[in-house]
């Protein structure tokens, strides 16, 4: 009698649990004969656990082979350049020459390609916008550094180069 009153009053979820605990009890540990024979035959015929106890990977991006070696000596180089970049600077506008002034071009354009290029890895995600967009974003990225790299060699060498810039704008005095 008290199995019938059982087994009219489980409710899907509470027999989706028993059935869970019947199932993950060991085989050392006494079983309830009212449960597991009475209410959860099927259960104790098939055993199958309704939980898995394996451990699945969850990536929400793709995984990306890279195209070999370290990213480390990429990084090294960029760290580099930066602290170059407190060199090369000052000295280039200190003494202005063809030569100091295509170091600060290169190494002027190099470092907003490296920002730009991690900028837009980062936030032009293809998870985000698909696979077209990202490659569009690198593309642009590439057109606009070989565009700035080539307008500044034509000022270096058309012009009065970017020392030679830099020293006219500090000479020019305010209007009165």
């Amino acid at each position: 009698m008290a199995n019938c009153i059982l087994r009219g009053t489980l409710s899907k979820p509470a027999l989706a649990f028993a059935r869970s605990l019947v199932a993950s009890q060991s085989s050392a540990l006494p079983r309830m004969p009212l449960l597991t024979a009475s209410l959860l035959s099927p259960v104790a015929r098939k055993a199958q656990p309704l939980i898995s106890t394996t451990v699945r990977n969850f990536a929400v991006s793709p995984v990306r082979c890279s195209s070999g070696g370290s990213h480390v000596t990429l990084w090294n180089a960029e760290r580099a350049l930066s602290v170059a970049l407190l060199g090369v600077i000052p000295v280039g506008l200190m003494f202005p020459s063809q030569v100091g002034d295509t170091l600060i071009a290169v190494s002027i354009v190099m470092h907003q390609h490296w920002g730009l290029e991690a900028i837009v890895t980062d936030y032009v995600r293809p998870i985000l916008f698909g696979t077209t967009v990202p490659k569009l974003a690198h593309g642009l990225l590439l057109i606009v550094s070989a565009a700035t790299l080539g307008g500044l060699f034509y000022f270096n060498y058309n012009d009065i180069g970017i020392a030679g810039f830099v020293r006219k704008i500090w000479a020019t005095k305010a209007k009165e």
